[in-house]
């Protein structure tokens, strides 16, 4: 299979991105309400508390994207980013499935790896001989495009089997 442009994968990147920013936030807001709730009690025990509190929301925070990034690379190849530009992962080997908890750690370690020094580890899959990113080498992955027979929408919705079709 072809391997995914670098513009889809980023696109795809920023969509999940504020699919799960969306979570954050909501968390974040229910975690700042907890925090004036403490404050409001006693404001001496507010730093222990506020620091135990924005532990646990970065906690839940990994893990969210830990079972997100797991369920849906694991079961499909392809998060909810990735199914709207027709890209998915898939292992180097052929014919292996990436297993949940490989697909949960590249979401989040691998992501975090590739972007802590200025997203260099992104960056890279533009100047990659095989289009990889870090986390992509970490982890035995690559970024391929979805084959026209394999896409979904294909069927269901006949404008989109028309320009598609236009583009082969």
């Amino acid at each position: 299979m072809a391997p995914a442009h670098f513009l889809a994968r980023f696109m795809a990147w920023l969509f999940d991105g504020l699919i799960t920013g969306i979570f954050a936030v909501v968390l974040a807001l229910a975690t700042a309400s907890l925090v004036g709730i403490i404050l409001s009690l006693d404001p001496g025990i507010f730093n222990m508390l506020a620091l135990i509190v924005g532990v646990v929301t970065a906690a839940l925070l990994l893990l969210l994207n830990f079972l997100y990034y797991g369920y849906f690379w694991s079961t499909s190849g392809a998060s909810l980013g990735m199914k709207a530009f027709d890209i998915k992962v898939v292992r180097r080997k052929p014919g292996a499935r990436i297993s949940f908890w490989r697909a949960g750690f590249r979401g989040t370690i691998g992501y975090w790896i590739s972007a802590i020094p200025l997203y260099l580890g992104y960056i890279w899959a533009g100047f990659d001989g095989n289009k990889e990113s870090w986390h992509d080498k970490i982890f035995d992955t690559h970024v391929v495009k979805v084959p026209w027979e394999e896409q979904p929408l294909r069927e269901k919705y006949p404008i989109y089997k028309k320009t598609r079709s236009a583009e082969k």
